[in-house]
């Protein structure tokens, strides 16, 4: 029995690696940082492998999502700028006001890098550290220059090299498929916390438990998009793995929108009033699902055989407890009646898509390894200039938001940097360093990372420092150095704080061989990083702050717009939308980034809470009327012809929801001034002639309820704002 537990914990770990290959990610940034180390140690270049060691460091920063062609353009962006602000660090560290307008530039151009999402993030390493780490130890002359850049580009290349190792030998598409076996995954989170309460022991859920868990699928979804940005509409059969893999995301998708229409079903029941019964088939149904899901995703990986007949089981099993469910609406006159019905229908669906997706699946050929897929002209090809053009433009995107972000990065930095070099403070660079990295776009985040970064950081460095006195500390430190670099990348996203102290006692290795003996060195490298993030603090509060407070109306604003935009291009648009996911798409996003706001502005320290409750219940009613018509789509299939008396029924209906959106926009106009969107008048007839189905027009119903309460919120709302 006692050894269950470290088997679970074993196992669990090895899923958690399936999906997202942590593991994998340090062990290739820890064997491409540490053989520089052992070849600078076996030949007594040890300057020089510390610099490829940290350029390659630098670019592993990035994790390498996505096909073996975004891949390959990562690795080489990551050497082009490596070697360009490496060029620029070290000519311009012997100046200190160079070094000061450099910093500023350096800074700017790092925060700009937040517009290419995670892997901007990750790039925008190669920019700061490479550079503020050559500013602190610049070069005295062109030898140096060229023996520095050499090095440089070797650290870059050997780490290409090992990352491109990689890739070659797994298949070309287990990486799209892995990002769909991820929303799979996140998918079975979500029933999860669906199902919790109706087994009859425990509480359910909360809505916002509920509404957590769908941001992360849908964010599942969004980062597969970002990945793959071709949709199942715009592929042809031709690319017979680009298609059958699209529609297989599509039909994952469509899945995910059942299961939150089934959850707000179940919303509606009192769980109380329920007989023991019909609680226990809807709980099995939800964990049929959940089991169904967990399985979809370990088959959309491996797509072995037995994965597979696992997947079937699942279906069938799903199947018979729908059919048992079934006997439940023989009493037409139970209030349940309705509520199940459409709880079944929506399971028979969910039944549908898995089927597709494990049929899209068995019709794609065998996927080849990457060697074998690419040929030289088509690998010649993933460096088309067309794809960094594009990353520019993305890049220097200017908004409100990052340049906002940048600007407050490069004055904070720059700042540090000034003291650091006016003041000649020895190993002073960890200063800016840490500035930059503590500084985030949200003063709550800032607060957060500043916090976790001191505790990592003064940990590491006592922890380096005793290494560094250890006799025969050779061996030990490299062995140290290879375990640092796995433990940072594993812990990065779990636990910050520690994360940074493997991170320090990584850098305190490879920069201060030479400073072993100092005891000072641990005292000033904790006042340094101190000193940072309480200037990363000030800046978040004091340099163009981004305060939820003022900024919240503007995402409630911009989510109730969305919504209406949606409905109008629906129902009131001379053309037919052709790809409503879109229209989806954009609305979920904008209801996301409200929420989100929505939780900063609770911690920030100037927040009202008096208008705690308006807030949360516009952004609750807002997110079940994008639901809504979410719901008429995926039922538009299903959708019977009625007479023309149930047409004209439809079109008053249609023409309420109309009147009480734009009575809605006229409220945010008053929380939100510069909302300039284009009304359509009241009474216009809807350029949807297409007769809805009878739970279709439940669903409009439904809206209208959220849009009265949506109403009587902005007016609470709005009140406030004019006192």
């Amino acid at each position: 029995m006692a050894l269950i537990a470290p088997y679970k914990t074993i196992n669990k770990l090895l899923e958690q690696e399936t999906f997202e290959p942590v593991f994998s990610w340090g062990l290739r940034m820890a064997f491409a940082a540490i053989i520089p180390v052992i070849w600078g140690s076996a030949t007594n270049h040890v300057a020089d492998a510390s610099w490829m060691t940290l350029t390659a460091e630098c670019i592993c920063w990035v994790e390498l999502k996505g096909s073996f062609g975004q891949r390959l353009r990562i690795l080489l962006g990551g050497i082009f700028l490596t070697l360009a602000f490496t060029l620029l660090g070290s000519v311009t560290g012997n100046n200190i006001w160079i070094s000061v307008i450099s910093m500023l530039a350096v800074g700017f151009i790092s925060g700009l890098f937040k517009n290419l999402g995670d892997r901007g993030s990750g790039l925008a390493i190669c920019v700061y550290v490479v550079f503020i780490i050559t500013n602190a130890y610049p070069t005295q002359d062109i030898k140096g220059l060229e023996h520095r850049m050499l090095v440089v580009l070797i650290g870059g290349t050997w780490n290409a090299l090992v990352g491109i190792a990689a890739a070659l030998f797994t298949p070309a598409r287990q990486p799209y498929r892995r990002s769909v076996a991820v929303i799979w995954r996140n998918i079975s989170d979500l029933i999860e916390v669906i199902a919790k309460g109706w087994e009859g022991t425990e509480v359910r859920s909360s809505l916002r438990d509920i509404y957590l868990k769908e941001k992360s699928v849908r964010n599942a979804i969004d980062s597969s998009l970002a990945l793959y940005e071709t949709m199942a509409h715009q592929v042809t059969a031709k690319d017979q793995h680009e298609y059958q893999l699209a529609q297989t995301r599509k039909a994952t998708s469509l899945v995910a929108a059942h299961i939150i229409t089934i959850s707000e079903e179940l919303e509606r029941l009192n769980i109380q009033d329920a007989d023991n019964s019909l609680k226990l088939k809807i709980y099995a149904i939800l964990k049929a699902m959940q089991k169904l899901s967990e399985r979809m995703a370990s088959f959309m990986i491996v797509l072995k055989p037995e994965e597979e007949l696992l997947v079937i089981s699942r279906i069938n099993r799903l199947d018979n407890l729908t059919s048992l469910l079934k006997e439940y609406n023989s009493n037409d006159d139970s209030k349940f009646a309705e509520p199940v019905k459409r709880i079944v229908h929506l399971s028979e669906r969910v039944i549908k898509l898995a089927l597709s997706a494990v049929n899209n699946l068995k019709e794609m050929e065998k996927d080849h390894s990457v060697f074998r897929s690419y040929s030289l002209v088509r690998t010649m090809f993933i460096i088309h200039p067309k794809h960094w053009i594009r990353n520019v433009k993305l890049l220097f995107n200017f908004n409100t938001f990052t340049t906002r972000y940048a600007m407050r990065s490069a004055i904070a930095s720059t700042i540090a940097l000034f003291i650091f070099k006016w003041f000649k403070i020895d190993h002073g660079y960890w200063l800016p360093f840490t500035v930059i990295i503590v500084l985030q776009p949200y003063f709550g985040a800032t607060l957060t990372k500043a916090f976790d970064r001191m505790i990592g950081t003064i940990t590491g460095g006592i922890a380096g420092g005793i290494f560094l006195i250890t006799p025969m500390r050779l061996y030990l430190n490299e062995t140290i150095l290879f375990i640092s670099y796995l433990m940072m990348v594993y812990f990065l996203r779990r636990r910050y704080s520690i994360a940074v102290f493997f991170i320090t006692i990584s850098v305190v290795l490879l920069f201060d061989v030479e400073d072993s003996l100092n005891p000072m060195l641990i005292l000033t490298r904790a006042l340094a990083t101190a000193g940072g993030a309480a200037l990363a603090i000030i800046a978040g509060f004091a340099l163009l702050p981004h305060w939820d407070a003022k900024w919240l109306p503007s995402y409630l604003a911009d989510a109730i717009c969305s919504n209406y935009s949606y409905f109008v291009a629906t129902y009131f648009s001379d053309m037919p939308v052709t790809n409503w996911t879109r229209l989806k798409r954009s609305a979920e996003t904008k209801n996301s980034n409200a929420f989100d706001s929505f939780n900063r502005y609770m911690q920030e320290p100037r927040a009202k809470r008096k208008q705690f409750g308006p807030y949360y219940q516009l952004i609750m009613h807002n997110v079940r009327v994008t639901r809504e018509l979410n719901n008429v789509y995926l039922e538009q299939e299903n959708a019977t012809t009625t007479g023309q008396s149930d047409l004209q029924v439809q079109n008053n209906k249609l023409t309420e929801i109309l009147y009480w959106f734009n009575a809605n926009m006229e409220l945010v106009k008053k929380i939100n001034t510069e909302n300039n969107i284009q009304l359509v008048e009241n009474g216009t007839s809807p350029h949807f002639n297409q007769p809805l189905s009878s739970l279709q027009q439940l669903y409009l119903d439904r809206m209208l309820i959220e849009l009265k309460a949506v109403h009587s919120d902005l007016l609470k709302l709005a009140n406030n704002e004019t006192e």
